[in-house]
């Protein structure tokens, strides 16, 4: 149990996430790992949305909210393994694993830069080649996808998910669930309100409010963004004690 994980999610995150875990000493920067003496062992994976995992695995897998107790009991570690536009959901899962004595891991590429001067928040996942400067802070249970740039001064809020080759330039703010698309720029001083989405490709040229998607050079309101989570499971947990 020491150092026992358990992955929510069974799609192409959790598959990449398995791979970090089970090559952790060649491919994590080992300072963001706080098990360091024994190797991390990859045990559980619950999705109740899926009948089986997206890829072949002999690690044990459940739909099942009977079995979801007996994992979190067996488990020290947790990855909410849950991207795209979808962090609200991922920080909402995450923060209920939390509260039942689980520890959240930062799994951060050998190659990926995190400067000293930047603070990084629980449950990061940094790709490589991705990029924090100076300055900067990331909150809780963010992804970096591979060659993401995050600038000198910016603030990342909780759920922020920056996709593969985004540049987002200094001082730039971003709030709680903010999704940027692949290849999309964000140029320096923005603020990006909470929950928004920009599209892939896009340039932000000024402020984006609460829970809009934009898209286009420069980019502009496409419609609303919606929100979804689902927790029914530890509501059943629950009930059951």
């Amino acid at each position: 149990m020491k150092n026992t994980i358990m992955l929510w999610g069974s799609k192409s995150k959790a598959k990449i996430v398995k791979k970090l875990i089970e090559n952790y000493k060649e491919e994590l920067n080992l300072h963001y790992i706080k098990s360091k003496k024994k190797k991390l062992k990859l045990k559980y994976i619950f999705d109740p949305f899926s009948k089986k995992p997206s890829f072949k695995t002999k690690v044990k897998f459940s739909n099942k909210e009977g079995e979801l107790k007996n994992f979190i009991k067996k488990s020290k570690f947790f990855v909410v393994c849950i991207g795209n536009q979808h962090g609200k959901a991922r920080y909402m899962i995450s923060k209920n694993l939390e509260r039942l004595n689980l520890n959240p891991l930062n799994l951060v590429n050998k190659f990926s830069y995190i400067d000293k001067s930047s603070k990084i928040g629980k449950g990061l996942l940094a790709m490589p080649n991705s990029v924090v400067h100076c300055y900067s802070s990331i909150g809780d249970y963010c992804i970096l996808n591979t060659s993401s740039i995050i600038e000198h001064e910016c603030s990342l809020g909780n759920g922020v998910h920056i996709m593969s080759g985004a540049s987002i330039s200094g001082k730039v703010k971003l709030g709680d669930y903010v999704t940027i698309g692949a290849n999309a720029t964000v140029l320096p001083g923005i603020k990006i309100s909470e929950g928004a989405f920009i599209g892939a490709g896009a340039v932000v040229t000024k402020n984006v409010k609460k829970n809009q998607i934009v898209a286009g050079i420069p980019a502009k309101f496409i419609k609303k963004n919606k929100h979804e989570y689902d927790l029914s499971s530890f509501e059943k947990l629950r009930r059951k004690k």
